[in-house]
């Protein structure tokens, strides 16, 4: 298997920083967002499940080179960290629940 070299680990640590920076902003801002919440929880979560596909086939596929898997499991984390905060704010909130769990009586 291919080692990572030093300048690939600093790039890789600079991507999960922006990425970490991007998901705390987008976290804090998420109380104060105007609408249903749900819709954006529901796009989030579509995104995950890409991100956790293409991982998954990048560890099926892989020829001894862990880059690219790396970097897809950095977006993994970023976009089910996302996905986690958005569906925790919008069980908080009881007024933006689905209308189908309303309609059923479920909360």
């Amino acid at each position: 298997m291919n080692a990572l070299s030093t300048p690939e680990w600093m790039a890789t640590l600079v991507f999960a920083l922006i990425l970490a920076i991007i998901a705390y902003r987008v976290i804090r801002s998420m109380p104060h967002m105007a609408g249903n919440i749900t819709a954006f929880r529901k796009r989030t979560l579509v995104w995950t499940q890409v991100a956790l596909v293409l991982a998954v086939l990048q560890l099926n596929f892989k020829a001894g080179d862990w880059r690219f898997g790396i970097i897809l499991g950095l977006i993994v984390l970023f976009t089910g960290s996302v996905w986690l905060a958005a569906r925790y704010y919008d069980l908080r909130r009881p007024e933006a629940a689905d209308p189908a769990e309303q309609k059923t009586g479920k909360e």
